[in-house]
């Protein structure tokens, strides 16, 4: 079980994470070998005759093809160049990763059984052999040379070996079978000088364990089905455990160390483990997430940590497609937002929404600024002048919805360079604002006089700011109505109209305003009577 470490990519924070799935495209077999790696800004993904290439986002970019059985693949440090192995035609390919074409193959055929990659600054180590008892060879390769030949570091393995570099140290398992010591050298000078051994008598390493150096070369990391050990490597002793919960099923499948050595990422191969991040140092689970459902039982084949995100490939038993899982932020510490508002509001009065912003143990507490969205029932949503939070994370927002529906807001804490992003969702029931009418006129005429009607319209207990109209319709004596059209109010929310009674008897004058999403609508009537006048 091979594993991985991911070179740093700068990347900034997000307000929140946003885990993505990539379909590769791939026909893949399971007889295949898959490996993943990052660099340069984008991912790299050995699968089968090719390795696809996505950009930091997990964004497809393309492949470079035409390479049958990829076993392995590396990158440099500068995320320049990276280097396939080819086990059936015993060749290592050099690819460019800005053109994704192959630019130099070095022979390898003098070695058989292409096995194992890695990579350590300018220099390239592989690790050959066919199978148990063939003899397993170590050789090491200058690729800044012009023409560079792999020169022989470590023979006689009775195994295959699987390697980690980094620096002047190479790990190797010890070739005995029985047993799964790890072998420490020195290659400073760049021949193998063997400086000690992690004992496979352990009954914690009582079986051939996934192997991975930290890039300074100070810790090795151990990837066991049932979790990860860590060893100190100038005094070759047991750090600390990861992941060795025996209460919770799952079977370490792939592992991925960060290029600064501070974190550790496990993908399991059942139950709900998914994958889990873990602290180096102090061996504590800093994050957890499931496999994504959505199409039958995936399972990790490989993993890459880059920058602060985790990159998996993922596979499905019947399937031919290989899937890269992207978790984002995956390997900072987390952050929570807590949001609450009420569960009535109404359009145009003010609405506060409080929360509190939570910070790992240990982070300092201070002023934190927050990004506010308001989402409207249209869909359309806006962003609200920044909120901030108090020293102990508390926070109050206050807003006026302009209309009224269901009104959604987001508050979210960008997070800094090594605390992760969160963001919480609200949804307030805004209800519209009551519209009212309030009517005075004379309400007795003498035939011939003319009628003074004047109003008031109020939204809540406030005038209208936009000077909206009133529709005036009158009801006649004979029963028919009459359309006297609309008029504007004032920006006091006043009115006033005019009209000439042409008969003797009862009139209704019907003032309404129709409402929209922001106001309800509203009616008032007057009544007024109009008698003979004396002759």
């Amino acid at each position: 079980m091979a594993m991985t470490a991911g070179l740093v990519v700068a990347a900034g924070p997000t307000a929140s994470a946003e885990n993505s799935i990539t379909d590769l495209g791939v026909r893949f077999s399971v007889a295949d070998h898959s490996e993943v790696v990052a660099g340069g800004g984008k991912v790299f993904v050995a699968a089968g005759d090719r390795v696809v290439v996505t950009d930091i986002k997990g964004v497809l970019l393309g492949a470079v093809t035409g390479l049958p059985g990829v076993d392995d693949v590396v990158v440099t440090p500068d995320g320049a160049h990276a280097y396939a192995a080819l086990p059936g035609s015993h060749e290592v390919v050099e690819i460019d990763t800005a053109a994704l074409a192959v630019t130099r193959r070095i022979n390898f055929t003098a070695y058989s059984c292409l096995a194992d990659l890695a990579l350590s600054g300018q220099t390239l180590w592989t690790a050959h052999g066919c199978d148990m008892y063939t003899g397993g060879v170590i050789t090491r390769v200058d690729v800044s040379a012009p023409d560079p030949q792999p020169v022989t570091v470590l023979t006689g393995q009775s195994t295959t070996p699987t390697i980690a570099v980094a620096g002047n140290t190479l790990l190797s398992i010890a070739p005995d079978i029985s047993s799964a010591d790890v072998r420490v050298y020195d290659v400073s000078n760049g021949s193998a000088t063997l400086r000690g051994e992690i004992d496979g008598d352990d009954p914690a390493t009582s079986s051939r364990p996934g192997l991975d150096i930290t890039q300074d070369g100070s810790t090795a990391i151990l990837g066991f089905p049932r979790g990860f050990e860590s060893w100190d490597l100038a005094s070759l002793t047991k750090l600390r455990d990861y992941g060795k919960d025996p209460a919770v099923r799952g079977s370490l499948v792939g592992a991925a160390i960060s290029a600064d050595g501070r974190h550790l990422a496990g993908g399991w191969s059942w139950g709900d483990r998914g994958v889990e991040l873990y602290d180096v140092a102090t061996g504590a689970l800093t994050d957890k997430q499931k496999i994504p459902s959505g199409w039958p039982t995936p399972r990790i084949l490989t993993m890459t940590i880059a920058g602060n995100d985790v990159f998996c490939v993922l596979y499905t038993s019947g399937t031919t497609n290989l899937r890269l899982w992207r978790l984002e932020d995956a390997t900072l510490l987390p952050s929570a937002v807590a949001l609450s508002a009420p569960d009535e509001a109404t359009a145009r009065e003010p609405v506060t929404l409080n929360g509190r912003l939570t910070l790992p143990e240990g982070v300092t507490p201070r002023v934190r600024r927050l990004e506010v969205t308001r989402r409207l029932p249209d869909g359309t949503s806006t962003t609200l002048r920044r909120g901030k939070t108090k020293a102990d994370g508390t926070f109050s927002i206050t807003d006026i919805p302009p209309v009224a529906g269901t009104v959604g807001y987001d508050v979210s804490w960008d997070g800094s360079a090594t605390v992760r992003g969160s963001k919480a969702s609200v949804s307030v029931d805004v209800a519209r604002q009551p519209a009212s009418l309030t009517l005075a006129g004379r309400r007795d005429l003498v035939l011939g006089d003319r009628f003074y009607l004047r109003g008031t319209l109020k939204f809540g207990d406030q005038a209208p700011a936009t000077r909206p109209s009133v529709t005036v319709i009158r009801g006649n004596p004979d029963g028919t109505s009459t359309d006297l059209g609309t008029v504007q109010t004032s920006v006091a929310g006043r009115f006033r109209i005019s009209d000439l009674p042409d008969q003797e008897g009862e009139y209704i004058y019907n003032v309404l305003f129709m409402g929209d999403d922001v106001v309800t609508d509203t009616i008032d009537a007057l009544f007024v009577t109009v008698r003979a006048g004396s002759v």
